[in-house]
């Protein structure tokens, strides 16, 4: 049995993965004005970099969960770092616009291997006690890893030049991958690669057979749909808001800046909260609904404009927090649902599967914001995230009863 301390390290380890892998999301996007009059880019051509990222981890992290059962959640883990720091590299050197999309393309592939990986790692590797701490400093510190990467990636451009931020994006990703191998031992527990077999402790559950049995069951599906929909609503306020509060609220750039980070602080600050909670609620079906009614409250309240613009900040902060504080207790669901039908052996392949729909999110939220901007609809944007969150607490409650912690 690991010891707390065992925990705690392989804890702390994953969080800088996924932090990293996080960071890698916003080291493309805020180069654009770098990268665009260096190779003569309009903003679809620009934008198309990172749909070839999300286009290509989609595809991969379906495809990554089977692999990260098959070969084993370390490896997968060490192998997606080391493609975060190639596709940087590669950025760093781009002649052309076709090496800008292939940097995109790596940053896809390295990014597509962390969900399965790192949610098999927690699910074998972490003791039941500690579990929805785990996935609690798993959400807190992805996030982290969103709000630094434009500070640092502009300041790094500003200064010296876009080519030297990404050779900093790409060191980064070789001190991550060193720090892991060398603390590889707090991993070889997941190594073992597990074959299909009922648990002892669940009650007796007739063989599904197959390696996609699991997408046979309507909670999967109501699962990946629940990624999609949050994703979209995120992938909005990430990509738009700013633009759009310029517009509806008639502030400033930078003001409206600032309620995007406090959507950011506001998650990290949910996750901390919701971590208790899963802890605590008997519930984690009840939390996850309750938090997410108040973030797409608030969103609809903001589309509404009727508080004025001293509403922006605050409620972008409930936003976030709802959003994060449900993490914790969607992870448990998710994990309940896996447990309770195929065991730790499907667990790569589940978590990659689901994912995936977050992924489609955030590939399809520039498409749906954009067009409804160009259409000159700037509010409409805030009332889809909380349509869309309202639609994913649908999805999130046909959860009851098909869990064992619902």
């Amino acid at each position: 049995m690991k010891t707390s301390n065992a925990d705690t390290l392989t804890i702390v380890l994953l969080g800088i993965a996924h932090g990293t892998s996080h960071f890698y999301h916003l080291v493309i996007p805020p180069l654009y004005p770098w990268l665009m009059p260096a190779f003569d880019l309009n903003f679809a051509q620009a934008g198309f970099i990172m749909t070839a990222f999300y286009v290509v981890s989609t595809v991969g992290q379906a495809t990554s969960g089977f692999l990260v059962d098959k070969f084993g959640a370390r490896r997968s883990l060490n192998a997606g770092i080391a493609m975060l720091a190639i596709g940087s590299f590669l950025l760093a050197c781009a002649q052309n616009y076709a090496m800008l999309i292939a940097s995109g393309i790596c940053y896809g592939l390295g990014n597509c291997v962390f969900h399965p990986a790192d949610y098999s790692i927690i699910n074998k590797g972490i003791s039941e006690k500690n579990l929805a701490y785990a996935f609690s400093v798993h959400s807190i510190v992805g996030n982290i890893g969103w709000a630094i990467a434009p500070t640092i990636i502009v300041g790094l451009a500003i200064t010296f030049s876009w080519r030297v931020s990404a050779i900093a994006a790409g060191v980064l990703g070789v001190a991550v991958l060193a720090l892991m191998l060398t603390n590889r031992a707090a991993f070889l527990a997941t190594d073992v690669i597990e074959k299909p077999k009922p648990l002892a402790t669940q009650r007796a559950v007739t063989p599904e057979g197959g390696t996609f049995a699991f997408l046979g069951h309507s909670v999967i599906w109501f699962a990946f749909a629940f990624f999609f929909f949050t994703s979209a609503a995120t992938g909005i306020l990430q990509n738009f808001s700013p633009s759009v509060f310029t517009k509806t609220y008639g502030i400033t750039l930078e003001v409206a800046t600032a309620g995007l980070t406090a959507y950011l602080i506001g998650s990290c600050s949910g996750v901390v909260i919701g971590g208790f909670l899963a802890k605590r609620a008997k519930s984690s079906l009840s939390v996850v609904v309750a938090t997410l009614t108040l973030s797409a409250l608030s969103a609809i309240l903001l589309s509404w404009q009727g508080l004025g613009f001293w509403s922006v900040m605050p409620l972008m902060f409930t936003i976030g927090f709802g959003v994060g504080a449900a993490g914790p207790s969607r992870d448990l669901l998710i994990r309940g649902s896996a447990m309770v039908r195929f065991g730790a052996s499907a667990f790569g392949r589940i978590y990659g599967f689901v994912y995936c729909g977050m992924d489609l999110g955030g590939m399809l939220a520039p498409i749906i914001g954009g067009l409804l901007l160009d259409a000159g609809n700037y509010t409409l944007p805030l009332f889809f995230v909380g349509i869309f969150q309202f639609i994913a607490i649908f999805t999130v409650l046909q959860f009851k009863g098909k869990t064992k912690s619902a």
